[in-house]
């Protein structure tokens, strides 16, 4: 019998069998070609073959490290196994975040272990430790993008890389039990969080690598870095000489001279955000005209109200 006899006798007969039998023939097909390809091509799936996987359910992929296997990485090689985990397993990564409405999960064999509706409940290292000696594993953590907003505006005082332009700047003090740093970092309410040269900290004393330091990544002008959320100590100096304080977790950011955070100022060293300004509740006056900011007392608060107060009434009067 021919090539051409035997495939027009083959649609022949299918075309006699149901829609719930043809299922299991082309079931039956797919496995058989996958058998197939595993003796011919080893691993390598084919066309059939992911096209069968896309209809299945998804899974993680990557296997958890034993804690000293993962402590033995550098901070560099830790933030490279994060990146291609966060990468390969990308689309069941946004189901959970979508399903459990969380801000970060904690993922141990395939399966979620844990998670949170906020980034104030994150794991650090004391959490992270507890859950190696509970698990015997070294937990995988991942944040939804959609928490970490970063919205750079061209506004006023540091200068930029364009031309009469400036980047509004706010004086604040990072703390340890090694000691205090004043520094003015770049202060941008359209950033949902506070990011920081980890290297310059590390050289003021300010943090230091543990083994239990969880890089994170994360997307910014479309160019990935890695992070680590180090707990500091935060005061903001007002000007009348007082200073309101909070112990924060802050984005220390690897690699900042080579990362997204100096494409428009080559010279910030941190970018304040919403998070510690919304901790703190400082009332702030950006001046554009003197280009500089200033932290306002309560008196002073209280008379520029009263200021404003009056020129809206003269303003009201003027229009009658």
């Amino acid at each position: 019998m021919s090539q051409t006899q035997l495939l027009e006798d083959i649609k022949t007969d299918l075309d006699r069998v149901d829609a719930e039998s043809l299922l299991s023939i082309r079931e039956i097909i797919d496995l058989s070609l996958r058998k197939i390809s595993d003796l011919t091509f080893g691993s390598e799936p084919t066309r059939m073959e992911r096209a069968t996987a896309s209809r299945q359910s998804l899974k993680f992929v990557g296997k958890n490290l034993l804690p000293e296997e993962y402590q033995r990485l550098s901070l560099e090689e830790r933030g490279v196994l994060q990146w291609r985990l966060k990468q390969q397993n990308r689309t069941w990564l946004q189901k959970q975040f979508s399903k459990l409405g969380a801000a970060w999960v904690v993922v141990i064999d395939g399966k979620v272990f844990a998670s949170g509706k906020t980034l104030e409940n994150k794991p650090m290292s004391p959490q992270i430790l507890k859950i190696c000696q509970r698990t015997g594993k070294f937990p995988f953590m991942f944040v939804n993008d959609k928490f970490i907003t970063i919205e750079e505006g061209l506004s006023a005082w540091k200068t930029t890389i364009r031309a009469g332009d400036y980047y509004p700047t706010l004086p604040i003090k990072f703390g340890s039990v090694a000691g205090v740093l004043e520094i003015n970092g770049d202060f941008d309410t359209g950033s949902s969080h506070t990011f920081v040269d980890y290297e310059f900290l590390a050289t003021q004393n300010l943090v230091r690598p543990e083994l239990r330091d969880y890089p994170e990544t994360h997307i910014h002008l479309n160019q990935p870095f890695v992070y680590i959320d180090k707990l500091l100590h935060i005061e903001l100096p007002a000007d009348s000489g007082g200073t309101r304080a909070v112990d924060a977790r802050i984005s220390c950011v690897q690699n900042w001279r080579s990362s997204p955070f100096v494409d428009i100022n080559p010279n910030r060293i941190a970018l304040i955000g919403r998070d510690i300004l919304l901790k703190l509740k400082p009332k702030v006056l950006l001046d554009f005209e003197q280009r500089q900011t200033e932290i306002l007392s309560s008196v002073a608060t209280g008379q520029t109200r009263k200021s404003k107060t009056g020129r809206k009434k003269h303003a009201s009067r003027w229009r009658r």
